[in-house]
Formats: C-alpha cells, sequence, structure tokens
C-alpha cells in the first residue's frame, strides 16, 4: 500500500466514509514545515530561564537522584 499511495515518512494517510459505507484512502503530502505547524503548541506560561539556572536545576535534580539511590 505504501508504494500505491508513493507514500514518503512526512505524508499523513486521510479517509472519508462514504454514505454506502465506503472508505476513500488518500495520501496528504506533507512539508516538515506543515507537520510541525500540525503539532500543539506548548503554552508559555513560566519566563525563559537563564543557562546558569537550568545548570543549577540539573545539579539539584541529580543530586536529589542520588541521595535516594544510597543506603
Amino acid at each position: 500500500m505504501i508504494e500505491a499511495l508513493n507514500l514518503r515518512p512526512s505524508d499523513q494517510l486521510v479517509y472519508e466514509i462514504e454514505s454506502d459505507g465506503r472508505i476513500i484512502l488518500s495520501a496528504k503530502t506533507g512539508t516538515f514545515a506543515s507537520v510541525a505547524a500540525s503539532l500543539p503548541r506548548k503554552a508559555k506560561t513560566a519566563p525563559a530561564r537563564s543557562v546558569e539556572e537550568m545548570k543549577s536545576a540539573v545539579k539539584a535534580m541529580a543530586l536529589k537522584r542520588l541521595s535516594r539511590t544510597k543506603p
């Protein structure tokens, strides 16, 4: 079926159900931009963090996990 529809990794399958029960399957060619645009966006609720803040958070989480593994 992949060859018959000439599908590529970025393509999407689209189907329609007719009133008589037939299903029509077709390929919708997509670009990376169109696929990315179809993904849900995450709301920006928190301010951006600095590299130093991210490093500090990673270090804190690593220390927390390390303390849990010690007997």
